[in-house]
């Protein structure tokens, strides 16, 4: 009886400290864009505090756990890094963060002379988002994993919405970065010195033509010439 009446004493002590703790926490929401107003996905916000990241979405929107006076960093590549600090102590704190691009962003000449832009810019986002794509995918249920695998769900594994939004995020990543690479060669000044298009026609031509990451993989920089033409070619007899 004594066991029982201590242990029921410990539950009402920690159903009293608990709501206390959860009290002190506030929820800090807002959205991170530069300075001409353009939001920026996937900026990383950390609370240095806790170490817990989150990852703005589409619309520049995050939202992250905080204490009155943590002080939460927030990063993008090709933007000066900002820090901020959490005044309430409870309740929402929206705080919106504009970011200022580096005035000298991956322009080193003795960097430069041994990789693309494109290939510093990647390194970077690598470095930046590493702590996530590091982390291996947990099994989740639905159909995600064969029968017989031996692996034993648990309830947090099971419905983790944060490890749902891991796998999207690698996802959207691997998407990212299939457009940059697009986007370094199949460029507007290459396209008009090429077809000798420009403004809206320019615009039109390149988003008609917009070609695939396994093309452009493929292309060789004089192939890729040539397929420009070829396509611009097709593109007026349309």
């Amino acid at each position: 009886m004594k066991q029982i009446a201590r242990i029921f004493a410990l539950c009402m002590v920690l159903a009293w400290i608990i709501p206390q703790f959860a009290q002190a926490q506030v929820t800090v929401t807002g959205t991170v864009s530069d300075t001409n107003r353009l939001v920026l996905p996937y900026a990383t916000v950390t609370n240095l505090t806790t170490g817990k990241h989150s990852i703005t979405d589409q619309g520049g929107f995050y939202k992250i756990n905080a204490s009155k006076g943590d002080l939460l960093s927030v990063t993008f590549v090709g933007y000066v890094s900002d820090t901020v600090a959490v005044t309430q102590a409870s309740g929402t704190q929206v705080i919106n963060i504009r970011m200022t691009v580096t005035s000298k962003f991956l322009k080193g000449v003795d960097i430069s002379s041994k990789f693309s832009p494109y290939q510093l810019d990647s390194i970077a986002r690598r470095e930046q988002y590493g702590y996530i794509l590091d982390n291996p995918n947990k099994p989740l249920a639905g159909g995600n994993t064969p029968q017989g695998a031996g692996i034993v769900f648990s309830p947090i594994t099971r419905f983790s919405k944060k490890e749902r939004q891991k796998r999207q995020f690698k996802e959207n990543y691997e998407k990212m970065e299939e457009d940059k690479y697009i986007d370094s060669r199949f460029t507007p000044a290459l396209v008009s010195r090429v077809t000798g298009l420009t403004g809206d026609s320019l615009q039109h031509f390149m988003r008609d033509n917009y070609p695939s990451y396994e093309t452009m993989r493929q292309l060789e920089n004089n192939n890729l010439l040539y397929w420009i033409t070829d396509k611009y070619k097709a593109w007026l007899k349309k």
